[in-house]
């Protein structure tokens, strides 16, 4: 148990003084506190960076619940309040402060929550289109390799598992606690480019960005890194309920219709947009073991067709 607590702390940023002196995970009234059996708490987030694509989950999440309420009875989301970071919600979780979360993921959050393993955006979370100053557009038309790319340095997100992705592929990052504060970063120089997944960047670049940025979508990061739901260990019944709705909506083509039709979503389809782009394959060195890369329902194809590779 000492080894788990251990990770709970790193992973959460805190301290064993802080432990003591009423940290996030333990001050008074810690204890998760009981909820109604079919009101499952998720994470308040108030970032306008990733508002949109924030409502394509939530409503997945709810079309889950529609589709299994005659085996589990109606379901409500509550929302927990406070902006966290991604660390910590993992923490939450972990401890059943929160119900669900989704996320990326890796060894380390499987070891911690239970993954619902069905990529809840078809793999596109890593298949990334980059962010950059319009004005350096001829210079990212020039790259054609890893090597080339890893003179810059990239945007990162603190805690993200792709961070590592990244970096094992030699790339340079420098990361920020939340994403919005990446985009001042491109212009003063901290860094260079935003790597974003293709499903989200969009509506991002619209909701934060301004003139001076744009998407560019001629050279794409390609490395496999499943969104997932993982649940609290407490509620098993949650991930059953989970996993059934999921494997119902893969099996009747629900899921792909939901990506395409959903208006946080629908803006990337057809998927055309990308042929002919540059595409650089990173390999995912944390990526588990048991994800369905074989499962071809599972996964769309973005700049050509190929399987994710771990």
């Amino acid at each position: 148990m000492r080894w788990r607590l251990a990770t709970l702390l790193s992973l959460a940023g805190l301290s064993l003084a802080g432990l003591l002196t009423g940290s996030l995970l333990f001050q008074a009234g810690a204890m998760a506190e009981p909820v109604a059996p079919n009101v499952y708490r998720i994470e308040h987030n108030a970032s306008p960076a990733g508002a949109n694509v924030r409502s394509y989950y939530i409503d997945l999440i709810e079309e889950i619940f529609h589709r299994t309420q005659a085996e589990f009875g109606p379901a409500t989301l509550e929302r927990v309040p406070g902006d966290v970071p991604q660390a910590r919600l993992l923490a939450l979780l972990a401890h059943g402060r929160l119900d669900l979360l989704w996320t990326t993921t890796s060894r380390q959050r499987e070891a911690l929550a239970t993954p619902i393993r069905i990529p809840l955006d078809m793999g596109l979370t890593g298949q990334r289109a980059l962010v950059i100053r319009a004005d350096r557009k001829a210079e990212f038309d020039a790259i054609t390799s890893l090597e080339e790319l890893g003179r810059l340095k990239a945007c990162q997100g603190a805690y993200w598992p792709d961070t590592a992705v990244l970096r094992a592929a030699g790339l340079r990052v420098v990361e920020f606690e939340w994403i919005d504060l990446a985009y001042p970063a491109l212009y003063d120089g901290r860094c260079d480019y935003l790597p974003r997944g293709i499903n989200e960047i969009d509506s991002e670049v619209r909701a934060v960005g301004d003139p001076g940025v744009m998407v560019y979508d001629r050279l794409l990061l390609s490395y496999p890194l499943p969104m997932y739901l993982f649940v609290a260990p407490q509620r098993a019944e949650l991930a059953r309920r989970l996993t059934l709705g999921l494997e119902r909506m893969v099996a009747d083509g629900g899921l792909r219709r939901f990506l395409e039709q959903h208006p946080a979503t629908s803006m990337i389809f057809p998927l055309g947009r990308y042929r002919g782009a540059r595409v650089l394959h990173l390999a995912n060195p944390d990526l588990p073991e048991e994800t369905p890369l074989n499962d071809p329902r599972l996964w769309l194809d973005v700049a050509g067709p190929h399987r994710p590779k771990s």
